[in-house]
């Protein structure tokens, strides 16, 4: 369970640097007036530096917010309770379909 929150956190954190580096992306758009070739070159270190720090720092907000759902998972013992439940359900499906078996050989021996 603790690989798979891993794992989402990794993908999360990828996207949203990717989602970032393409959303301020320097180039022409209509909102924007047309720059240089030159005024672009001097900007984009800063900018992408900027965003690339914003990045991390959200994904480490990101990762600490999953790191505490898990210890809280964890610590309620959520799977447990889960696997419980399910159990009880198994059980009581096992516990229907005897019952339906029983009725149809009731009514097949009649």
């Amino acid at each position: 369970m603790a690989s798979h929150l891993q794992h989402m956190m990794r993908l999360s954190r990828s996207f949203l640097v990717l989602g970032l580096i393409v959303s301020f992306w320097p180039g022409e758009t209509v909102a924007t007036p047309a720059a240089s070739a030159e005024d672009r070159t001097d900007k984009s270190p800063g900018v992408l530096e900027r965003i690339g720090n914003t990045a991390i720092k959200v994904g480490n907000k990101i990762e600490q917010g999953f790191t505490k759902a898990g210890r809280k998972l964890k610590e309620k013992k959520v799977g447990e309770k889960i696997e419980r439940k399910l159990k009880k359900a198994a059980d009581k499906t096992a516990q229907g379909f005897k019952k339906a078996g029983e009725k149809i050989d009731r009514k097949l021996n009649d």
